[in-house]
């Protein structure tokens, strides 16, 4: 395993935990890794983990996106150290990965080591993850999992969307397995959404050879799953937690040639991620159609019903129990 750079978060504190429940009641749990949330102009490259502008986003993707397992999972979400998003314009993918290997693989290997010693007790669990915390969750499936069997044996899904996993990395790392299906079991359930104008544009997420699997229909290949297939479709509200519902729901169909998910709904365009006040600045870094900050609250309810239907296979699998 790569060394790792400076003194790790304390998670025995509990003022280090987003979500961190007295008493776990469910028979699953969900290890919660958020996306880029600190937004401080004043911070540097990694934002400490005490910091009030990412601290305030980690609670708002908290709710819009870990929600989505809250009826059926104990709910654990450290708060680690993180790239500064102000500064990802300015930033190549590779100096986002080599920030990235620093100080955030430090903490989240820190908090999962505490999670598993102290806090999962056996109990099967998913994890979930988006954007640059998705790029931390492939780490940990990569590096920290292969060194753990015992506890990636236990792990029901991993969802890991907003950024791609690629068929290099599977080729890499054979002991992750990409989902094909709704129920199939310790595999990586991922995409990016987009609309057809980013076709061909660059985009910080999307890499070449990404795979994806169809949040409504839980198919790989390239058949379109029509609105009428999304059991309810919402989008973020930006200055403070919740969801807000849509009246109009998200298709989605796979762009076998992009490894994304497409989204042709007519009406949805509004919700493109760069048609945000003040999200102009990241087009050259998403492209002109991302959407982003939708890729759980368009298909929430559908990532809820398939975590229902993931945790019903693995308790059948194992005799109903841990």
């Amino acid at each position: 395993m790569k060394p790792f750079t400076g003194v790790p978060t304390d998670y025995s504190q509990k003022k280090n935990w987003l979500a961190l429940p007295d008493r776990p009641d469910k028979t699953a749990d969900l290890v919660y890794l958020y996306p880029s949330a600190c937004f401080d102009f004043r911070a540097g490259e990694i934002c400490t983990a005490d910091n009030r502008s990412m601290r305030r986003g980690a609670k708002r993707s908290l709710s819009q996106q870990a929600s989505a397992f809250a009826p059926l999972a104990n709910v654990f979400a450290p708060f680690w150290r993180q790239v500064n998003a102000t500064k990802l314009p300015g930033m190549s993918f590779e100096d986002v990965d080599r920030a990235e290997w620093a100080e955030p693989r430090t903490d989240v290997y820190a908090a999962m080591d505490y999670y598993f010693e102290r806090l999962n007790r056996g109990r099967p669990y998913f994890l979930a993850s988006h954007s640059q915390g998705s790029r931390l969750c492939y780490m940990l499936l990569s590096e920290y999992m292969r060194e753990r069997p015992d506890y990636y044996k236990n792990m029901i899904a991993a969802y890991c969307l907003g950024d791609s996993l690629t068929k290099q990395y599977l080729e890499e790392n054979p002991h992750v397995k990409a989902a094909q299906k709704e129920d199939d079991l310790g595999v990586v359930v991922s995409w990016n959404t987009e609309g057809p104008e980013n076709r061909g544009k660059k985009s910080l997420v999307v890499a070449p050879g990404a795979v994806a699997i169809n949040p409504l229909n839980w198919r790989t290949d390239s058949t379109h799953a029509p609105a009428e297939d999304n059991l309810g479709s919402f989008v973020p509200h930006l200055l403070f937690p919740g969801l807000r519902r849509l009246r109009i729901r998200a298709d989605a169909a796979i762009d076998p040639e992009r490894g994304t998910v497409t989204v042709t709904e007519p009406g949805l365009e509004k919700y493109v991620f760069t048609a945000i006040p003040g999200f102009k600045v990241f087009e050259p870094v998403f492209g002109p159609a991302s959407y982003h900050m939708c890729d759980y609250s368009f298909f929430y309810l559908n990532i809820r019903e398939n975590a229902r239907v993931r945790a019903e296979a693995w308790s059948a699998k194992n005799g109903g129990g841990n």
